[in-house]
């Protein structure tokens, strides 16, 4: 039998449950974007995500100034977030936020062809639309280290590209 980590301690949670809120958010389709803007005032974006080992990736346009800025700076701050008719209580809403380092990958990559292949797959074919805008761009959001809430008192720092569990946050 495997002994209980300083978080499931902590936090009265078992692994599996913590593991289990956690995957749950990450089969989302969609996630939210918060970028440091040249302007000083913050840019937001929503986007389709697909997840693979190395990271997350988005497909999305220039067009958006959220977009321009994270192409730009290269790091943004990310959060998952539960559908509000699905939770309990909505002050306690299950969410993952995390800081991201993003990486455009160019049409020229090897592996720009099959990510847009996962993209179809994942969302629908409205990637065969947009495939091909040159405005529209590939970019790998790889997962720093983050916070998930799965309720009051709930809450767990998270790392790395597997979005591994660390700690319970018992303290401010």
């Amino acid at each position: 039998m495997r002994e209980n980590t300083a978080f499931e301690k902590s936090s009265g949670m078992k692994r599996d449950s913590v593991e289990a809120g956690r995957d749950q958010l990450l089969q989302l389709q969609t996630l939210y974007l918060a970028i440091d803007s040249a302007g000083k005032v913050p840019e937001m974006g929503v986007s389709p995500f697909i997840r693979r080992a190395d990271g997350l990736y988005i497909y999305s346009s220039q067009l958006s100034p959220h977009v321009r800025d994270l192409i730009d700076q290269g790091e943004a701050t990310c959060m998952l977030c539960a559908d509000e008719r699905d939770c309990q209580n909505i002050w306690a809403r299950n969410r993952m936020k995390f800081s991201v380092k993003a990486l455009e990958i160019t049409r020229e990559d090897g592996g720009f062809d099959k990510l847009c292949n996962d993209f179809i797959l994942a969302h629908g074919r409205t990637m065969n639309l947009i495939r091909n805008f040159t405005d529209f761009h590939m970019i790998r959001l790889t997962p720093q280290k983050g916070v998930l809430v799965l309720g009051f008192a709930m809450a767990f720092i998270v790392s790395g590209t597997n979005f591994d569990i660390t700690a319970h946050i018992s303290k401010a």
